[in-house]
């Protein structure tokens, strides 16, 4: 770690930087591209490695047999005490599960669940704009991921609430084996394995009962192991996609000449939405363990250590996208890390890149000309999750206006 400021130190789970991570993540691909910390409570790992530059990255997450996820995403995590998913394994059998979600997540199911997303967000703020603005982050960007997921799984909206509470209390939070998360996730355990068998009997076009048509070869899966796909759905879909749009509306109310673009030219949303998804980096790191010796930069990371893969600052690295820290949606972003990269690349990411940009779109039908309150944004997470828990928007006169003349809800 030679050549870093004397009184340099960052840590993820300080809420110190969570609401800019960005000058600090500079500082180490410049002077410690592998910066070693010690864990707060030390109960599975004494410190962890953060990796910073974006080659380093991209090289890790594309060797999993040296950066293994079989020992959890999560730092100093013990995932035993976890419900098991594809999350956290490695290939063959990674594979093997990957392989089923992604035969029944096709691109057709996907692209069927946008006039639902769409409907849903108007009607969300229908409700909303005579308020004259809301609280962006629970009011809108919660509810869309929990309702895009009940359509998917063919769940009740009436246990969106619940959902939202399981949520909060495994991944919203800087344990995430708390007694609160451990009590949280026996509770969906138990929900989605009756869930699984009575689809088992009642078979429809929900992805749960396509998971239930497409076994592995010569292996029937249990009803706990379906059960941690749709865990996984949960967790995964809700959790980045709230997040992943409360950040995008707060950086677009905070650049109001971009977002005006978006208003003027709504052509313009394919390239712009890969720009906003690279300067947003909902995930902003995940963890792997090494399994032998790993040299980065002028540090070498010992095998068996757990190593922090800073996604955020891949997407903000210099000698990948010139001045990294401005959302330019002119920028011609031809890939990002945003979901990942290797065989962990994010399969929901169709499912996400629709939820963010169509509720989006909805958002700048409503109120083009929406005003955040920066003074009121609350950030309770930086990782692996940058988590927006408050993010007050005014909708404006004007905004209010537009929205009841069109007439659509």
């Amino acid at each position: 770690m030679s050549g870093l400021p004397g009184d340099f130190e960052f840590d993820p789970f300080d809420p110190r930087f969570y609401d800019d991570p960005y000058p600090f993540y500079k500082v180490m691909r410049d002077h410690a591209p592998a910066y070693k910390h010690a864990t707060r409570e030390g109960r599975v790992w004494p410190h962890f490695w953060m990796i910073s530059r974006a080659k380093d990255v991209n090289d890790a997450l594309a060797d999993w047999r040296t950066f293994s996820s079989a020992r959890g995403t999560l730092i100093d995590t013990d995932i035993s005490l976890i419900p098991p998913n594809m999350f956290n394994m490695d290939p063959p059998r990674h594979d093997e599960l990957r392989a089923i979600l992604a035969r029944v997540l096709t691109p057709a199911r996907v692209a069927k669940l946008e006039p639902h997303i769409r409907a849903s967000a108007r009607a969300i703020l229908e409700t909303l704009v005579d308020r004259g603005g809301c609280d962006a982050s629970p009011d809108y960007s919660h509810q869309i991921p929990t309702l895009t997921m009940c359509e998917l799984l063919d769940l009740p909206v009436s246990d969106r609430d619940q959902f939202l509470a399981w949520n909060m209390a495994t991944l919203a939070g800087g344990d995430f084996t708390s007694p609160a998360a451990l009590e949280a996730y026996a509770e969906m355990g138990r929900y989605w394995t009756d869930l699984v068998a009575e689809r088992r009997v009642h078979r429809s076009d929900d992805l749960i009962s396509q998971i239930l048509h497409n076994q592995t070869e010569g292996k029937e899966l249990s009803d706990e192991e379906i059960g941690g796909f749709c865990s996984l759905l949960h967790d995964a879909s809700q959790n980045t996609t709230m997040n992943m749009i409360a950040n995008a509306i707060l950086s677009l109310g905070l650049y109001p000449d971009e977002r005006r673009k978006l208003v003027r030219e709504p052509a313009r949303w394919p390239q712009a939405l890969e720009e906003i998804l690279r300067f947003v980096s909902p995930v902003q790191g995940l963890a792997r363990a090494t399994t032998r010796d790993a040299l980065i930069g002028d540090a070498t990371i010992p095998k068996g250590d757990q190593v922090l893969l800073l996604y955020g600052s891949a997407n903000h690295d210099e000698t990948a996208f010139p001045n990294p820290d401005v959302l330019d949606l002119d920028r011609p972003v031809k890939s990002h890390w945003t979901f990942g990269h290797g065989i962990h690349f994010c399969l929901g990411n169709a499912v996400a890149r629709l939820e963010t940009r169509v509720a989006l779109e909805v958002l700048l039908e409503f109120a083009p000309d929406y005003a955040v309150d920066a003074g009121g944004i609350v950030r309770n997470q930086l990782v692996p999750t940058r988590g927006v828990a408050h993010a007050p928007i005014e909708f404006g006169k004007i905004g209010r206006a537009a929205a009841s003349a069109t007439g659509e809800a």
